[in-house]
């Protein structure tokens, strides 16, 4: 069995907090997958369980601009864009609903059942694309989509079986 350095352990340590697993680590760096499990128990380190949020949260970091360690003032700037960012997207998606609001009054939702679908789908959408835009610019979670059945795609193995 090897021996591992301390920059060794280091980065052994970074993918196990990544979320590589004990035995691919004792494959690639030559120590028992024991002795890996050995030290992270010692050193408290993560499992590697909750690296997307951990991966989420830095890549929002990154794209507001915010440097780990950088100047407090240059962070503090990243972050009111990053803000004023999330306001101007808030307040157009405010103006697309009173938008809708006001074409689906004045085209007479009440009188017409084609109006009133043509509202309820054009609400959907709105919400669903609005939705999207906020996870993609941080203001919300990612939305967790589900498509129809007609629109799922159905692998087949080469016998021609479901998988």
């Amino acid at each position: 069995m090897a021996k591992l350095t301390a920059d060794q352990w280091e980065t052994v340590r970074a993918e196990r907090e990544a979320g590589e697993s004990f035995r691919s680590l004792a494959d690639k760096y030559g120590v028992s997958h024991q002795a890996i499990q050995k030290r992270a128990r010692q050193e408290g380190w993560e499992d590697g369980q909750n690296v997307s949020e951990i991966i989420r949260k830095k890549v929002a970091a990154k794209v507001a601009g915010v440097v780990a360690g950088g100047n407090r003032k240059k962070k503090a700037e990243a972050l009111e864009n990053a803000a004023q960012k999330g306001v101007e997207i808030v307040r157009r998606h405010q103006k697309d609903w009173d938008e809708h609001h006001r074409l689906f009054t004045v085209a007479g939702v009440a009188e017409s059942f084609e109006a009133g679908k043509s509202a309820k789908i054009c609400a959907e959408m709105l919400a669903i694309r609005q939705k999207a835009e906020r996870a993609a610019h941080g203001l919300e979670e990612m939305p967790n989509v589900e498509l129809p059945d007609e629109l799922s795609i159905k692998l087949v193995s080469a016998s021609g079986q479901a998988v």
